[in-house]
């Protein structure tokens, strides 16, 4: 039968979060067809002979390369056969049949919209960024400190990363994580993809910034929870994770390049050095400063 739905999951050593994945789409998915695509990003031995062995139902892709989060996906689009498109995290698990209910949101609720997401939460119930505002100038400058002067409107409005709430309705959002991206194939196709020139980071954000440009819309659907286990992290049992820094700061100015020019870039890239002086004359020593600005500065 022919799928409705691509699931794209990208694995990168991720053998210890994607079977239970994995686990959790057999168990809840049915009432639609679907296919599992996992595009492994040149992983460990073990990680694919993991997914071979466990999994012969899933069409595994394997790259020579680590090719980045985007250009990962993209290639996962190439090999899929459904008029939707499920990105998913190799670490989120599904509690329920969120993808018939994503599908039925846009194909008979909502069939003007061109993507939903759901509502990422940790194990334990808490919350975690589900969507987001996209960046601004603004979001940089209350981003350093000055957020406590209009506290309200940038929690609402300017906030990078945001979690579902007490919204109980389907509501519309700028951008949807990456975590778990709903969206047809047709659209996704239209825009290009994901640009390539994002490693990792800020990929979704560009992609939502353009599918808001083509005058598409997204929606987050609340009552669907999904757990995000969220593995990588910039700071970890009080240690600085330079290489994630850098990933994230080439991700975040080449997105402001593309979409806000030269001139606001230069002054992101200011304030966030400034950040970095301001903390460390305020005491925090989970960063060498040096290190950090030169990152920053290279980025």
């Amino acid at each position: 039968m022919q799928p409705k739905v691509s699931i794209i999951i990208v694995n990168y050593n991720s053998q210890q979060t994607i079977g239970r994945c994995i686990d959790a789409l057999y168990k809840y998915v049915s009432g639609i067809a679907y296919e599992i695509i996992v595009i492994d990003n040149a992983s460990s031995t073990e990680s694919v002979r993991f997914i071979r062995e466990n999994y012969p139902g899933v069409k595994l892709i394997i790259n020579d390369e680590n090719k980045g989060f985007g250009a990962a996906n993209n290639i996962g689009v190439h090999h899929a056969s459904g008029d939707y498109l499920f990105f998913l995290n190799p670490d989120t698990i599904l509690l329920d049949n969120a993808v018939l209910r994503f599908y039925r949101f846009l194909e008979e609720e909502m069939p003007d919209t061109a993507s939903c997401g759901g509502n990422l939460i940790k194990e334990n119930g808490e919350p975690v960024t589900a969507y987001g505002n996209f960046p601004s100038l603004l979001q940089e400058v209350g981003y350093i400190g000055f957020y406590r002067f209009f506290s309200r409107y940038y929690a609402k409005k300017l906030r990078l990363g945001r979690a579902c709430e007490k919204e109980e309705r389907p509501f519309q959002a700028p951008f949807i994580t990456g975590a778990d991206i709903f969206i047809r194939k047709d659209i996704f196709q239209e825009l290009g993809g994901f640009d390539e020139k994002f490693f990792l980071y800020y990929e979704e954000t560009d992609l939502f910034y353009r599918l808001q440009k083509a005058g598409y819309v997204s929606y987050v659907l609340p009552d669907v929870k999904i757990i995000h286990l969220e593995g990588t992290y910039l700071l970890k049992n009080n240690t600085f994770n330079y290489n994630t820094w850098a990933i994230w700061e080439k991700s975040r100015y080449y997105y402001f390049r593309k979409h806000k020019g030269l001139f606001v870039t230069g002054v992101v890239k200011s304030l966030q050095l400034l950040s970095f002086i301001l903390q460390k004359i305020a005491g925090n020593r989970t960063f060498q400063l040096g290190k950090v600005l030169k990152i920053t500065w290279k980025a």
